[in-house]
């Protein structure tokens, strides 16, 4: 649906509607970077703010980011950059133009990007980066790892839609959203349970035995 009504402007009779605005993302959408507390080591913890990595967002296939391993102390705070659930981010490093929503607080590095302002949705921004992160990717550069630099996303050419146009299409997208986040949420408790019983069944602290199946 993204792509029938956003890049091949299908319902529009195939062209951008005059009453788009034509820009670049940087004139709809505030982009700003994480930060990291150096040296990173000194402020690992086992608990405190979550701190998250590009490896939690690899580990899950949902838009949906509610795991995170990794903790760093309170000090580190005012050296990083705190989200609250509901967030969206972009990893700019690594593995780089990959968009995640947030379902957990967390502080975020400088290998993230996050948007403190949009005229679009965070579920629009996740499908137009999913769409263009070929692109992105391409126009990154770095020694070691792909680098999306700030500036490149600022840049990058964007068509803002009309707002009856992005409400209508919200109001079809939201609520598949949502039911992929509570389908998140499920899968994580399931996992949970498993994580909890297979230990006391191996071991025969559970007995089953009795059970009929």
């Amino acid at each position: 649906m993204f792509k029938s009504w956003f890049v091949d402007f299908e319902p529009f009779d195939g062209q951008v509607p005059d009453v788009w605005k034509s820009g670049v993302l940087g004139d709809f959408v505030e982009i700003k970077r994480g930060g990291s507390p150096r040296p990173i080591q000194n402020y690992l913890s086992n608990s405190g703010l979550h701190w998250l990595k590009i490896s939690d967002a690899t580990s899950i296939s949902s838009p949906f980011i509610n795991e995170i391993k990794e903790y760093i102390i309170e000090e580190g705070l005012k050296k990083t950059v705190f989200l609250k659930a509901g967030n969206l981010v972009l990893s700019n490093s690594a593995t780089p133009g990959l968009p995640k929503i947030l379902d957990i607080d967390t502080c975020i590095h400088d290998g993230w990007l996050y948007f403190p302002s949009s005229k679009l949705s965070n579920e629009y921004l996740y499908l137009y980066f999913k769409y263009i992160r070929n692109n992105l990717v391409a126009l990154g550069n770095g020694s070691v790892f792909t680098n999306l630099k700030t500036d490149i996303l600022k840049n990058y050419p964007t068509n803002l839609p009309s707002a009856d146009v992005l409400n209508e299409f919200d109001g079809i997208i939201k609520p598949i959203f949502s039911i992929i986040l509570s389908n998140t949420r499920e899968t994580k408790r399931l996992i949970e349970i498993r994580d909890t019983l297979l230990p006391k069944l191996m071991s025969g602290e559970l007995d089953v035995s009795g059970i009929e199946l």
